[in-house]
């Protein structure tokens, strides 16, 4: 006979086991679709697009709301900031949130993975990214609504989480230190990394130095902008050598496609201590300080580059 301690333990356990397939980090649309009810979608695609179509109860909080200065998008809001906007979207840590972007490319996905780092750099736990976004939700012949939806304003406190990120002091320190154990990942496509082009926000073409190139784009389906399954991640990473570090730091231009990179690390594939750097090279660039740099073309170069993607 089954003593109550043991049913109670069961009981626990079927209800830990299901939070836990809720908040699955990635979810497909027919996933989504089964639960909608039971989360809360966040759309961060612009206000026009939300209002030509959107998930059901979805609310809009467009990528910029989440984003730094226009000379420096990575850089992260204080703390009184982003409450004021948490409050005001009316977030609660209780709900299951659902961020979803346009699924148009490849590239649109980091801001989406950027948001949920965000969230979970500001505490939030159930978390959860659309695989596809809008694109695929519409494929499959999902409701679609075009009544805005608003929240209640919440009260709620962020609870910063310092240890997802690293900034350029601690990045500046452990490469002046020389310390081991990390591994430095730059997830730009290779032109950014050997210094063939760079973005409008870097002062100069390069590399944060030490660091080596795992381009972004890899970690999708052939010919679609989903992402792969947790388990081929964990292959690529493997085949790569990438699942070997005691710590991961991943960067890009400014924080967008490096979330892609920390999303398929720490969240799919579960390594342990995956961190963003959210200002990236625009950061890293404008420093006063001659940060140390690799693959940093000379101005002769810079200037026949520059002519040669004119001519493009």
């Amino acid at each position: 006979m089954i003593s109550l301690r043991h049913l109670l333990a069961a009981v626990t356990l079927l209800f830990s086991l299901a939070a836990t397939a809720q908040t699955q980090p990635l979810l497909e649309s027919n996933e989504l679709q089964q639960m909608l009810e039971q989360v809360q979608t966040i759309d961060i695609r612009s206000p026009d697009a939300y209002a030509a179509g959107h998930i059901p109860n979805a609310i809009s909080a467009p990528y910029g709301r989440w984003r730094g200065p226009a000379s420096n998008p990575g850089k992260l809001h204080d703390d009184a900031t982003f409450g004021k906007l948490i409050q005001e979207l009316g977030l609660t840590p209780e709900q299951h949130l659902v961020v979803y972007s346009t699924g148009d490319d490849e590239t649109d996905f980091g801001a989406a993975a950027r948001v949920y780092w965000t969230l979970k750099y500001l505490g939030f736990e159930k978390l959860s990214l659309l695989n596809g976004g809008y694109k695929y939700w519409q494929a499959q012949k999902n409701p679609v609504s075009h009544s805005a939806h608003q929240l209640p304003a919440s009260s709620s406190l962020v609870r910063p989480q310092p240890q997802l990120a690293i900034l350029q002091d601690e990045l500046y320190s452990k490469l002046s230190q020389k310390q081991q154990g990390f591994q430095l990942l730059d997830s730009r496509p290779a032109a950014f990394f050997q210094g063939q082009v760079k973005a409008p926000t870097a002062t100069t073409p390069g590399t944060i130095a030490g660091a080596q190139n795992v381009p972004f784009q890899q970690w999708f389906l052939q010919g679609e902008t989903r992402v792969r399954p947790a388990a081929e991640i964990k292959q690529l990473l493997a085949t790569q050598q990438l699942d070997q570090a005691s710590e991961t730091l991943s960067f890009c231009n400014t924080g967008h496609w490096a979330a892609t990179n920390w999303f398929v690390m720490s969240e799919l594939a579960e390594l342990p201590n995956v961190r963003l750097y959210p200002g990236s090279m625009a950061d890293w660039t404008q420093s006063k300080l001659a940060l140390p740099m690799d693959n940093e073309p000379s101005r002769w170069q810079q200037i026949t580059n520059k002519f040669k993607q004119l001519a493009k």
